[in-house]
C-alpha cells in the first residue's frame, strides 16, 4: 500500500507540473439579425451594422462600421472591431480567389478573447453594385438574419 501511494504521489506530482494547457478555439454559432451592408450613393462612405446574439451573449448586441470604402462605392475590409458589447468582435473583408473572379464576402464573429469563434461566407451576388445612373454604388442583397456558425 504504501508503494502505491509513493507511485500515486509521483505520478499526481508529474501531472501537476505538465505545461498549462492552452485555451482553444470552438467553432459557436452567432444568431444575426438587421444586417445590412452598402455605400451611400454619390459618395466615399460606407457602412456595415448588424445585431448579433450567441449562448455567450444572449442579449442582442449591435455592431456597426462607418467610414471610408474602397474607392467610390466599394465595402471596404473591417479589421476586428468591437460591437456595443465589447465582448464580441467581428471582421468583414473581401477574399480574392484568382485573377478575373469575382470575391466572395467573410463575416467573422468572436468572443473578444477569442475562445469562441465562427464565419459566413457569402458569394458576390449578395454584395452587387447598383448602377443609379449617376453613380455606382456596392450594397447587400442578401437576407438580413441567419446564423454564422
Amino acid at each position: 500500500m504504501k508503494s502505491f501511494a509513493i507511485l500515486a504521489a509521483a505520478l499526481l506530482g508529474s501531472v501537476a507540473s505538465a505545461a498549462p494547457v492552452e485555451p482553444r478555439v470552438v467553432a459557436q454559432e452567432f444568431d444575426v439579425s438587421d444586417f445590412s451592408a452598402g455605400c451611400i450613393p454619390h459618395s466615399s462612405q460606407c457602412s456595415i451594422s448588424f445585431k448579433v446574439a450567441s449562448n455567450q451573449t444572449p442579449f442582442p448586441t449591435t455592431c456597426s462600421f462607418f467610414g471610408q470604402g474602397l474607392g467610390v462605392g466599394s465595402l471596404p475590409d473591417v479589421g476586428f472591431t468591437a460591437c456595443a458589447d465589447a465582448s464580441v468582435v467581428w471582421s468583414f473583408r473581401a477574399v480574392h480567389i484568382g485573377d478575373g473572379q469575382a470575391p466572395f464576402y467573410e463575416l467573422a464573429l468572436a468572443t473578444a478573447e477569442q475562445s469562441l469563434a465562427a464565419s459566413k461566407f457569402f458569394p458576390a451576388s449578395d454584395f452587387p453594385y447598383i448602377d443609379d445612373k449617376s453613380s455606382v454604388h456596392q450594397s447587400y442583397s442578401g437576407p438580413n438574419l441567419f446564423v454564422v456558425s
